[in-house]
């Protein structure tokens, strides 16, 4: 008789985001841009209520990487964390890329600002998250 265990997995988050709950929606557009000329991250959010949507523009990742997100309360700010969605790839593509990316976060309650915070794959060192924009509300 053979026996199977079944271990769940969760995502790969880094320390002091291990409670984050994923984004309701992340839409990452085509690669736009290229990280090897001057290039700022930008933010436009609504941080009216819930949900709280945010348009990041030029976010640094590889060419054809597929992202994911999370978020969680620091204080009454709302942190956004993206990644990438295989964060130990065997293969990865030769160049980077700046995407746009429209994110949703069903959260309770009003944030009196935004933060949005990259980490990149493990294939750097260190790839701890950096905070890359912030929006305070109006």
């Amino acid at each position: 008789m053979l026996a199977f265990l079944v271990v769940a997995c969760g995502p790969d988050l880094p320390v002091g985001w291990e409670d984050a709950e994923p984004v309701a929606s992340l839409v990452q557009h085509e690669c736009d841009g290229t990280p090897y000329e001057p290039y700022d991250v930008t933010l436009d959010a609504d941080l009216s209520g819930s949900p709280v949507s945010a348009a990041v523009h030029n976010a640094h990742f590889r060419c054809a990487q597929d992202v994911e997100g999370f978020w969680q309360w620091s204080g009454d700010a709302l942190q956004i964390l993206v990644q990438p969605s295989d964060m130990n790839p065997r293969i990865v593509a030769g160049c980077d890329c700046l995407y746009d990316l429209d994110i949703t976060v069903e959260a309770d309650g009003t944030p009196t600002s935004l933060e949005v915070w990259e980490r990149q794959d493990a294939l750097n060192d260190p790839n701890e998250p950096e905070r890359v924009a912030t929006q305070p509300s109006p």
